[in-house]
């Protein structure tokens, strides 16, 4: 099964000199690396910070956009990984042991198979491996 993991970074201590940026940004490769050489990363990257983010809402049926982060909050969603595990304790357990621990939290969601109600089409077939 799939797994989405969303990192969030800003719950700890500010990181404000460039050697603790470097030492996050090389556990979170790390990391990658090392779910990729087990055969467990579909897909990972980091993001660009929340001033960057552009928020959609649909209000009377129209989009509205905002620019810059939705809700001032201390943490914000760095980046996401999407991994293979057996089940969600896997899941969990790989990220508690993997390089990130303790340096940036973490939301694991499974990730929804679906059907189409009318046709019967899936997204299956856009995500499997090989």
């Amino acid at each position: 099964m799939k797994y989405l993991c969303v990192i969030y970074a800003g719950h700890g201590p500010a990181v404000s000199d460039a050697a603790e940026n470097s030492a996050i940004k090389d556990a979170c490769i790390e990391e990658d690396l090392a779910l990729f050489a087990a055969g467990r990363l579909v897909l990972a990257s980091p993001l660009q910070g929340p001033q960057t983010a552009v928020s959609m809402r649909y209000r009377n049926g129209r989009a509205i956009r905002s620019d810059g982060p939705y809700a001032e909050t201390k943490e914000w969603i760095a980046g996401f990984m999407v991994i293979e595990a057996a089940d969600v304790e896997e899941a969990v357990a790989m990220l508690a042991d993997g390089a990130l621990a303790g340096l940036a939290d973490f939301e694991v969601r499974p990730l929804l198979d679906e059907t189409h109600s009318k046709t019967g089409q899936d997204r299956s077939a856009l995500f499997r491996r090989g």
